[in-house]
């Protein structure tokens, strides 16, 4: 009635479950940190995670952001969705950069280390940013 796992399997199940999250090591927090560092082309130091809300429709957390320019104080808002490899951003409360014309952010997870990919619609690569883990608060920010 009943089969007992095999020893590799059994491993190999552990081995599959050891990161914290779905992300391995990684938030979705610091995924959204990174990839509007890796876009704004500023230090992921600087994004600040105002509020996290759930959107009733998708069941994603919404991370609202905003990162202040030194030079002359503005700040600047934006939101943040990850949706299993991609990373969807507005800025303030403007529309989704989700649509045919804008560019894709995805991203992988190779151990202690993100990569942050926006390539046009066109196929061309508009950035492509590695951040360690801890450039962005480390594994303890979980």
């Amino acid at each position: 009635m009943f089969r007992r796992l095999p020893v590799v399997g059994l491993s190999i199940l552990v081995i599959l479950m050891g990161g914290c999250s779905k992300y391995g090591d990684f938030t979705e927090e610091q995924l959204c940190r990174a990839t509007l560092a890796a876009i704004k082309g500023k230090s992921p130091s600087v994004i600040a995670v105002d509020k996290v809300l759930s959107d009733k429709e998708t069941k994603l957390d919404l991370f609202y952001l905003s990162y202040q320019r030194p030079d002359d104080g503005q700040k600047w808002y934006f939101r943040c969705k990850v949706d299993r490899t991609r990373v969807v951003w507005a800025q303030g409360d403007g529309r989704w950069r989700d649509q045919a014309q804008d560019p894709t952010v995805r991203f992988t997870i190779k151990g202690d280390e993100l990569e942050i990919n926006e390539s046009f619609p066109d196929g061309s690569e508009a950035s492509n940013v590695t951040f360690n883990i801890n450039a962005l608060g480390g594994k303890d920010a979980h």
